[in-house]
């Protein structure tokens, strides 16, 4: 009888251990295919355009005619005097329909100021962080947000660098940025914004060490975006983290009077990072695994209770 449940138990510690590794393969994120992509950045001057009108639908209207999936949007106004106390935000995102983020970067005028993100698809989770600074002057930040595009995700990520002609707040900026991107280091990553230096600058060279310029692989012409009334410089950028998770299809400068700035637009192939085990389903594998550990450990012992009591029997 005691040999009979030795082989038993050898079994089921088989089944149980098979049982618990498919639970675990199974419970890897799915394979993701890579998907089409559209993005945008654009400075939009707090909605006031060449003609000294404040505009929002003017602005909603190039996001739209862009079809973009994902906007960074930099000069952003919430609740401030001078734009009559609108929150440009929530009423960007109503009327393009998209979900929205906001990075507050500066109090003023009774509001706020800074950058936001505009995306088709949900937000799963953003933060800003605004940057030290080399020199007192307007606070800068970086506007990060994990994007669930369906198959998975990506981390899409909007800024606004000092305007001032000395670079050197500019550099103290781009120092911080690896710290920044350190929590996501694991997502592909695009990282928009109005960078207010040009493609010979050192900020330049010291982002292409670790980034790729979107423009320099797909862009046609010089890619001036500002001021739109005549641009002359390339200073508004997308820069994308890889080429393994990327391949740019094209980008484009659609022309408008609505802001000071010119929008750039990239379409690319991604391929995102596919979903992390939710906690739920981490909290079940564990319920499940200590259940399926409990037994052959309460069975161990029944067996080691049996073999005593059958040595106490033979001895007497």
């Amino acid at each position: 009888m005691l040999q009979f449940f030795r082989r038993r138990f050898s079994r089921l510690c088989l089944f149980l251990s098979s049982l618990g590794v498919a639970l675990l393969f199974g419970c890897k994120p799915t394979k993701v295919s890579p998907i089409i992509f559209r993005v945008m950045t654009f400075n939009i001057h707090h909605g006031e355009g060449l003609d000294g009108k404040v505009d929002l639908d003017r602005i909603a209207k190039v996001i739209l005619d862009a079809n973009a999936d994902a906007v960074a949007l930099q000069e952003v106004d919430r609740n401030t005097r001078r734009t009559g106390g609108v929150d440009m935000v929530q009423e960007l995102g109503k009327r393009t329909d998209m979900h929205v983020a906001f990075g507050s970067n500066l109090d003023f005028q009774g509001g706020e100021y800074g950058t936001a993100i505009l995306s088709k698809h949900p937000i799963q989770s953003f933060e800003n962080h605004v940057l030290k600074q080399a020199r007192d002057g307007e606070p800068r930040g970086v506007l990060q947000a994990v994007l669930d595009v369906g198959q998975g995700q990506v981390l899409f990520v909007g800024t606004h660098l000092d305007h001032t002609k000395d670079q050197a707040e500019r550099l103290f900026s781009q120092a911080q940025f690896d710290d920044l991107f350190a929590k996501h280091k694991d997502l592909p990553a695009i990282f928009c914004g109005d960078f207010n230096d040009t493609p010979d600058s050192e900020l330049y060279k010291r982002m292409s060490e670790k980034w790729v310029d979107a423009w320099s692989l797909v862009g046609k012409g010089d890619g001036f975006t500002m001021t739109s009334a005549s641009p002359t410089r390339r200073i508004d950028y997308v820069w994308v983290s890889d080429k393994k998770n990327f391949r740019l299809r094209w980008m484009d400068v659609p022309h408008t009077k609505a802001s000071d700035h010119l929008p750039l637009v990239a379409e690319m192939e991604l391929k995102p990072v596919g979903h992390p085990m939710g906690s739920e389903q981490m909290a079940l594998l564990i319920i499940v695994l200590t259940f399926l550990s409990a037994i052959p450990i309460g069975l161990g012992i029944t067996i080691f209770k049996a073999n005593r009591l059958n040595q106490s029997i033979k001895e007497s």
